[in-house]
């Protein structure tokens, strides 16, 4: 007969109270999992462990994700969201703006990536994803590709505006992202820096969208 904290329906148990609301077991399953996933790694890291550290049953964890890959995307969600990237102004009149609108986003977003639990993710990934490619999939879908594309998309609008001249403003975006976040968040993962201040990520940004810029503004006659 299968054990009913593994099986089954999500439902309590007749008499048994539950143990605190439903966004509290999911907060205190999330918060159990990255420390088991940062600290063990994902491979050495068991669904029994976390429902033991989180406090709840085995079957809790079953009726939030299917398995401890949807667990590792749900933990990265968890931080996306509670750190949404910031938009960016579309309506863009002149260069001077353009470069002020991307040096900000530029600095916007490295401020709400380049945090300790991005470091941590990222050497965790690296160090799984022979082993489980489908946690480095998820690691790039849920942190570098969603600024990617959003940054690609803003890039096409100002290429359709005839404000500057891209042939693949997915590319550029590429280079950027790369530039802005991936290479900080590198060093600091490799333990040869550490992650960049406050006062240096705004210098970064501000270099980095004017020497972009500088190559790719439209000819006017």
């Amino acid at each position: 007969m299968a054990n009913d904290d593994e099986t089954g329906p999500c439902t309590p148990k007749r008499g048994r109270p539950l143990r605190g609301t439903e966004d509290a077991r999911r907060r205190a399953l999330l918060k159990a999992a990255e420390e088991l996933f940062m600290d063990q790694g994902f491979g050495n890291s068991s669904m029994d462990a976390v429902a033991k550290r989180a406090g709840v049953s085995k079957k809790t964890i079953y009726c939030f994700v299917a398995n401890k890959e949807e667990l590792f995307e749900a933990v990265m969600k968890d931080h996306i969201e509670r750190s949404p990237l910031p938009a960016l102004e579309q309506d863009i009149a002149d260069a001077e703006t353009l470069e002020r609108t991307l040096a900000r986003n530029l600095a916007e977003v490295a401020r709400v990536r380049l945090v300790p639990f991005a470091v941590n993710a990222f050497r965790l990934t690296i160090a799984e994803a022979p082993r489980f490619p489908e946690i480095a999939r998820t690691f790039y879908r849920e942190a570098p590709a969603r600024h990617i594309q959003m940054l690609a998309d803003w890039l096409r609008t100002q290429v359709d505006h005839g404000l500057i001249a891209l042939d693949d403003p997915t590319d550029a975006a590429t280079i950027l992202s790369s530039a802005m976040v991936l290479e900080p968040l590198r060093t600091a993962a490799l333990g040869v820096g550490p992650l960049p201040s406050q006062a240096v990520i705004e210098v970064r940004a501000k270099t980095l969208a004017r020497l972009f810029l500088n190559g790719c503004l439209a000819k006017r006659d």
